[in-house]
């Protein structure tokens, strides 16, 4: 099973659409801050657009994905980078993210939170276009912890993509 966590009225082919309020792409109703209704080790991915920053407990939800997920299934990860105006500019946005924020879900002292272990295959940051973008994507090329420490609000980013796999480790049912 493929699920589509904060599905909105998007319906991804081949996905279960799940999310809070009924909505035309939502198959399944519930709270994502909350126990998901699936079973261990039942799902082979997970598609999360747009939908983690919304969710009070983070920690949480990803200990849920952990558990429902089976070793080796992807998640994938979609969120405006804190930089983004987009990231600000929504009053139900709880969190904001850093290129480095999924790293804390590889770490082994994570595990207590996360349930399970996930390796980080794959994350990206895009840019605006224009100059600035360019000089944003330039100076991120050199040293995304200095872009990210010194620059960002000067050059900002845009939207963060994270690939997960579920490598199974430690998880609880």
């Amino acid at each position: 099973m493929k699920l589509d966590l904060g599905c909105g009225n998007r319906e991804r082919t081949g996905f279960v659409g799940v999310d809070r309020f009924p909505c035309a792409g939502a198959r399944v109703q519930c709270n994502l801050g909350q126990r998901l209704p699936f079973r261990s080790g039942s799902v082979e991915e997970v598609w999360m657009d747009n939908v983690i920053e919304h969710v009070l407990d983070t920690a949480l939800l990803m200990s849920e994905v952990a558990r429902i997920c089976r070793p080796g299934a992807k998640v994938t990860v979609r969120t405006p980078h804190f930089s983004s105006q987009a990231s600000w500019r929504d009053p139900t946005h709880l969190h904001h993210f850093s290129y480095f924020s999924m790293d804390h879900f590889e770490k082994p002292s994570a595990r207590h939170y996360a349930r399970g272990g996930f390796h980080l295959s794959r994350r990206e940051l895009s840019f605006a276009g224009g100059p600035l973008g360019l000089i944003g994507r330039l100076c991120f090329r050199i040293s995304p912890e200095a872009w990210e420490e010194q620059l960002c609000f000067v050059f900002r980013g845009s939207t963060l993509t994270f690939e997960l796999v579920v490598t199974g480790e430690g998880s609880a049912a």
